[in-house]
């Protein structure tokens, strides 16, 4: 009961922050490390984070559609040997043009995040 509780608060306090995030997004791109990002949105999905990946698959979308995530600040066991995966919600700004991001150049695009509304840990591997 107590973690029920816990959770309904956690979604009335970040209510106001999300509507907050919305209201004054940034429409005008700009220049990140030598690329160009297109204007602030807000992303929802999955984030899966080990020694060598930082995957970012937005709600809805397709394997092949998965983002490089960049501006996560590590959490203690992040990066580590065995992987975890999260749930996140946040404004970001994603590449404009297709390229070739993060480890060996896998992803077309990379996401940014600007400001992080809420991540929710889902699995730590075993």
């Amino acid at each position: 009961m107590r973690l029920l509780a816990t959770a309904a608060l956690s979604a009335a306090l970040l209510a106001p922050t999300l509507a907050q995030a919305q209201e004054t997004l940034n429409a005008a791109p700009m220049v990140w490390h030598g690329v160009q990002l297109g204007a602030e949105q807000v992303f929802e999905g999955d984030y899966a984070i080990d020694y060598r990946t930082s995957v970012f698959r937005p709600e809805g979308a397709a394997s092949a559609e998965a983002l490089w995530l960049a501006g996560w600040a590590d959490r203690p066991g992040d990066n580590g040997a065995l992987g975890r995966r999260y749930h996140l919600r946040f404004v970001g700004r994603q590449t404009m043009e297709p390229g070739q991001y993060g480890g060996l150049g896998a992803y077309k695009h990379t996401v940014l995040i600007t400001h992080l509304i809420s991540a929710r840990l889902l699995i730590a591997q075993p």
